[in-house]
């Protein structure tokens, strides 16, 4: 699948599969839930610890509609839509225009942005041994994972509070640049826990604190 939603939160697609109950079908009717894969999509497929993106599909004239509850990554780079067909009948080939629900992608960016700050607070407080070692990025909260030899104590949680809070309150440009994960590594950024990296990766740099991928 190609992935547009770094530019994009809405954009046309073509089914190129449909399953229902993991059996590959043709089309699908009004109340089937179906998984669909399309050649293009700017939905967000649960990667990362980061929940997938949900919204609508449907044709240029409305007649068929489906609501997205969940987008997932299959076999790598393969977004496939978990929804259910709200009118109209919906087969292979059909184009459809996927709109990701804004307001939902909006909290999600903003966790995940809060979750790179909160990382680099940590090892600034705590020391450069602290490892993410697993997260969720979900629209109404964030959870970190780290390892650390003892429970941080109230000094250290409200230092770690007050350096992200200053950066969310500056407000600064947030800046993305494509490169290779070496020179990735050589600007400052970290290669997390677990994390298969490609030819090319995006690197994100927010304010002073944080230059991650």
């Amino acid at each position: 699948t190609e992935f547009l939603g770094y530019s994009a939160t809405e954009a046309e697609g073509e089914v190129r599969a449909l399953l229902a109950e993991g059996v590959e079908i043709n089309k699908a009717e009004e109340g089937c839930k179906v998984e669909l894969v399309m050649n293009q999509t700017p939905f967000y497929g649960n990667s990362g610890g980061q929940s997938g993106d949900q919204g609508t599909l449907c044709n240029s004239n409305n007649t068929q509609q489906l609501f997205v509850t969940d987008t997932v990554k299959r076999l790598g780079d393969i977004h496939v839509h978990i929804a259910e067909v709200k009118k109209g009948v919906i087969n292979i080939g059909d184009v459809l225009v996927a709109r990701v629900d804004k307001d939902r992608r909006k909290a999600l960016m903003a966790n995940h942005s809060a979750t790179h700050l909160l990382h680099t607070a940590l090892r600034k407080v705590l020391g450069d041994h602290v490892v993410q070692k697993g997260s969720l990025v979900a629209p109404e909260r964030l959870r970190f994972d780290l390892s650390h030899s003892k429970p941080l104590t109230e000094s250290e949680l409200t230092k770690v509070e007050d350096l992200v809070n200053a950066e969310i309150r500056s407000n600064q440009q947030v800046f993305t640049v494509v490169t290779t994960p070496e020179e990735a590594v050589k600007q400052g950024a970290l290669a997390l826990f677990g994390e298969k990296y490609g030819a090319e990766v995006r690197v994100v740099s927010m304010g002073s604190l944080s230059n991650s991928g």
